[in-house]
């Protein structure tokens, strides 16, 4: 229980439909910066808020310490993945090794079978497999963000929010009583307090020290100075601090040598990537797969090729050029709303 409204309502149906509910909220930053922060989640306020639900509901509620999990497995991979010139995906990594992997550890001590969350994503059982597929609600859909779920994994989840709009749950959220029905959605970074992701690594004293760099243009002209290279992420646009006669957006970062390239929008557009750290929800495929390939939580699928490598890793070929394919990004596939898989993008 984060302590909003989708976690609240998902807790409270369960209660009422016979669960004996336990409720949980995961501390997973240090004390003393769990603050009230406006647009994140899981901050001391919020987890009064979801007591306050447990009690009004009638089940227990206990906050578990997890900091140091989370520093080990989202923190400092996020950290990192900046500075190896990519760009991570933190809600991906906390749901795979949180929520869905110590947390599920935790419910085996309470002796609690299953792990429920406001998700909206939906889990169905047909032919003795389980299946993860899209939310009704294609606007609040999350499946992008729950592609390391396994076999193992679904049979013990539970998403009571499948089938239900976000109005749907505010007006549920409002008929149960709860007290926070309308409270607005966390939208930012939990951890990220100081609202710029470039602000937090230095706080945390993992600046690279390589200091300033070359911004180059692809044709190879350098344009300018930039401040690290890690300041800056494929696609970008606003902040380069270069003037140039037609708009200019960062097609890749160099760590190796601290250099920023830039150019034209058609230079982000690619029909090709690799992943690794592949995931597969079913048997991972033989050979090609054709399906539908999702490179960001917000983007839309497109026709792929999905091509297995000796290597482990996967090609995928799109159909037609995607816009500002970005390293440390998940890619995700899809068939007829169906999750299939999904892995990290290398490049």
């Amino acid at each position: 229980m984060s302590g909003g409204v989708d976690s609240s309502v998902m807790a409270a149906l369960l209660h009422r439909a016979g669960y004996q509910v336990i409720g949980i909220s995961m501390q997973l930053f240090e004390k003393d910066s769990a603050q009230s922060s406006e647009g994140k989640c899981c901050t001391l306020d919020d987890f009064h808020d979801a007591r306050r639900v447990a009690h009004q509901v009638g089940f227990p509620h206990y906050v578990m310490d997890f900091e140091a999990w989370f520093r080990e497995t989202v923190i400092d991979g996020f950290i990192q993945g900046y500075l190896d010139g990519e760009t991570p995906s933190p809600c991906i990594r906390c749901n795979q090794h949180l929520k869905f992997s110590a947390l599920m550890e935790r419910a085996e001590s309470l002796d609690a079978p299953f792990v429920a969350t406001g998700h909206y994503s939906t889990i169905t059982r047909e032919a003795g497999r389980w299946h993860l597929r899209k939310a009704s609600d294609p606007g609040k859909d999350q499946s992008y963000f729950l592609f390391h779920h396994t076999q193992a994994t679904l049979a013990r989840t539970l998403f009571p929010l499948a089938h239900l709009t976000k109005p749907e749950v505010r007006r549920l959220g409002a008929e149960l009583g709860l007290h926070l029905a309308e409270k607005p959605e966390s939208q930012e970074i939990c951890f990220v307090t100081q609202d710029r992701y470039d602000a937090f690594i230095e706080a945390e004293g993992r600046d690279p020290g390589v200091g300033e760099g070359d911004i180059r243009h692809l044709d190879g002209r350098v344009l300018g100075r930039h401040q690290g290279y890690w300041r800056h992420t494929v696609g970008q646009r606003r902040g380069l601090g270069v003037a140039f006669s037609e708009p200019l957006y960062v097609i890749r970062t160099e760590p190796a040598t601290n250099t920023v390239w830039v150019g034209p929008e058609s230079g982000l557009m690619a029909r090709e990537l690799v992943a690794r750290e592949l995931n597969w929800i079913h048997a991972a495929p033989a050979g090609p797969l054709a399906c539908e390939a999702r490179i960001r939580s917000r983007a839309p699928e497109a026709e792929a090729l999905v091509i297995p490598l000796p290597d482990g890793r996967v090609k995928v070929a799109f159909a037609e050029a995607q816009r500002a394919i970005a390293p440390g990004q998940a890619v995700v596939f899809y068939r007829e709303g169906e999750v299939l898989g999904g892995g990290w993008i290398d490049g």
